[in-house]
C-alpha cells in the first residue's frame, strides 16, 4: 500500500477532501473507483478480508505495510521468521502475469521494467 493520495496530509486537512484530490494517486494510474478506494485505504480493508478467507489467516496475524514507492505487492512471514515477498513496479501487469503463468515464470516481450533500486 502506498498510503494513497492522502498519506502525507495532516489529519485536520482531511475534512476538506474533494473527489478530485482522491483521484490524484501518487504512483498508480487506475480507474476512478479503485483510485478512490486506494486513497481512503478501503481497498486494504478488502484485501485483509480476502487474506482471511482465501488463506485462513487470522485477522490478528494480518498486517498492512505502507510503502510509499508501491513496490511491495505481497509479503508473508513464515514459521522460521523469514519473509517471502513479491516486489515489482507499481504496475499490476507483472503480478497478473505471474499469477496467470504460475508455477512457471514467463518472459513478456511487450512490457519491460527497469531494475528496482532498493537503496
Amino acid at each position: 500500500a502506498s498510503g494513497g493520495a492522502f498519506r502525507d496530509w495532516p489529519v485536520e486537512k482531511l475534512k476538506e477532501v474533494k473527489v478530485a484530490d482522491a483521484l490524484k494517486h501518487p504512483n498508480w494510474n487506475m480507474g476512478k473507483k479503485i483510485t478512490v478506494d486506494s486513497a481512503t485505504l478501503f481497498n486494504k480493508g478488502l484485501e485483509v478480508i480476502e487474506a482471511h478467507y482465501l488463506f485462513g489467516a487470522e485477522y490478528d496475524d494480518i498486517e498492512i505495510v505502507i510503502h510509499p514507492q508501491s513496490i511491495i505487492h505481497s509479503m508473508i512471514e513464515t514459521q522460521d521468521s523469514s519473509v517471502l515477498a513479491q516486489l515489482g513496479w507499481p504496475d499490476m501487469r507483472l503480478p497478473i502475469l505471474y499469477t496467470m503463468s504460475w508455477p512457471e515464470r514467463i518472459y513478456c516481450s511487450e512490457v519491460t521494467w527497469p531494475r528496482l533500486d532498493l537503496c
